[in-house]
């Protein structure tokens, strides 16, 4: 069994996985709401998010260490909170644009929680 860390690998990993999670289901809702071409651009978008989240930087893992942990719920609330936003409440156009995002959300629940 794999020790689970708090390392960047672990983030990465954890992005990814929130933004496929999202991408599944934006796309559950193109059925839904089959004339609203937001959704599946949205997913479109949180696909290509999840697949370049392996690029995270060295300088953008060191702005989203102090607020990650794999057993935080300010971490995956915010992640969630993200990923669901895109396409509708921010653009997010690439990774940089995500966590600049993320990193709002982050320290708008840390400072409430606070």
């Amino acid at each position: 069994m794999k020790m689970i860390l708090n390392s960047k690998e672990d983030c990465i990993e954890s992005i990814a996985k929130i933004l496929e999670s999202a991408s599944a289901w934006r796309t559950s809702l193109t059925v839904r709401w089959p004339d609203d071409p937001r959704n599946a651009r949205a997913a479109a978008r949180l696909d290509q998010l999840a697949a370049d989240a392996s690029k995270l930087t060295d300088e953008q893992w060191l702005e989203l260490q102090p607020f990650y942990g794999w057993a935080s719920e300010t971490w995956r609330s915010s992640l969630n909170q993200t990923a669901r936003q895109v396409g509708f409440h921010h653009r997010a156009g690439d990774l940089a644009s995500f966590v600049k995002a993320l990193l709002q959300n982050l320290s708008l629940q840390s400072s409430v929680a606070a």
